[in-house]
Protein backbone atom coordinates (compact mmCIF):
# COMPACT_ATOMS: atom_id res chain seq x y z
CA UNK A 1 0.00 0.00 0.00
CA UNK A 2 2.75 2.57 0.51
CA UNK A 3 4.37 2.13 -2.96
CA UNK A 4 0.45 3.13 -4.11
CA UNK A 5 0.92 6.21 -2.18
CA UNK A 6 4.62 6.90 -3.49
CA UNK A 7 3.16 6.45 -6.52
CA UNK A 8 0.35 8.86 -6.01
CA UNK A 9 2.74 11.56 -4.38
CA UNK A 10 4.99 11.60 -7.29
CA UNK A 11 2.29 12.15 -9.73
CA UNK A 12 0.66 14.94 -8.02
CA UNK A 13 3.78 16.54 -8.39
CA UNK A 14 4.33 16.13 -11.99
CA UNK A 15 0.59 16.91 -12.40
CA UNK A 16 1.68 20.10 -10.54
CA UNK A 17 4.27 21.08 -12.89
CA UNK A 18 2.54 20.41 -15.74
CA UNK A 19 0.21 22.73 -14.98
CA UNK A 20 2.82 25.54 -14.36
CA UNK A 21 3.89 24.95 -17.68
CA UNK A 22 1.17 25.26 -19.35
CA UNK A 23 -0.33 28.10 -17.14
CA UNK A 24 3.36 29.95 -15.76
CA UNK A 25 3.28 31.93 -14.04
CA UNK A 26 -0.01 30.49 -11.96
CA UNK A 27 -0.87 30.80 -8.38
CA UNK A 28 -1.00 28.58 -6.06
CA UNK A 29 -4.37 28.82 -5.12
CA UNK A 30 -5.20 28.55 -9.22
CA UNK A 31 -2.63 25.08 -9.10
CA UNK A 32 -5.06 24.00 -6.48
CA UNK A 33 -8.11 25.14 -8.34
CA UNK A 34 -6.92 22.91 -12.04
CA UNK A 35 -5.78 19.91 -9.58
CA UNK A 36 -9.85 20.56 -8.62
CA UNK A 37 -11.02 19.87 -12.53
CA UNK A 38 -8.88 16.57 -12.52
CA UNK A 39 -11.06 14.04 -11.13
CA UNK A 40 -8.18 12.05 -10.01
CA UNK A 41 -7.35 14.78 -7.22
CA UNK A 42 -10.88 16.54 -7.16
CA UNK A 43 -11.68 16.35 -3.36
CA UNK A 44 -8.39 14.91 -2.24
CA UNK A 45 -5.74 17.43 -1.86
CA UNK A 46 -5.82 20.10 0.30
CA UNK A 47 -4.09 23.31 -0.66
CA UNK A 48 -1.62 22.59 2.36
CA UNK A 49 -0.67 19.47 -0.10
CA UNK A 50 0.01 21.34 -2.88
CA UNK A 51 2.01 24.29 -0.94
CA UNK A 52 4.36 21.05 0.11
CA UNK A 53 4.36 20.37 -3.35
CA UNK A 54 5.54 23.44 -4.77
CA UNK A 55 7.83 23.80 -2.05
CA UNK A 56 9.33 20.63 -2.64
CA UNK A 57 9.87 21.17 -6.58
CA UNK A 58 11.31 24.86 -5.69
CA UNK A 59 13.80 23.13 -3.25
CA UNK A 60 14.75 20.82 -6.16
CA UNK A 61 15.13 24.32 -8.71
CA UNK A 62 12.61 23.09 -10.94
CA UNK A 63 10.04 26.12 -10.24
CA UNK A 64 10.61 29.46 -8.70
CA UNK A 65 8.08 31.30 -6.56
CA UNK A 66 7.32 34.91 -8.51
CA UNK A 67 5.29 37.75 -7.69
CA UNK A 68 1.94 37.61 -6.35
CA UNK A 69 2.82 34.07 -5.03
CA UNK A 70 2.97 32.78 -8.81
CA UNK A 71 5.20 30.30 -9.87
CA UNK A 72 6.66 29.20 -12.98
CA UNK A 73 9.25 26.57 -14.24
CA UNK A 74 13.04 27.53 -14.13
CA UNK A 75 14.53 27.96 -17.70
Amino acid sequence: MRGSNLEHEDNIGEVILKIIKDYQPITTMDIWFELGEDDRYKGIISRAEVNDHLSQLGKQKIIIKGDNDSWKPIG
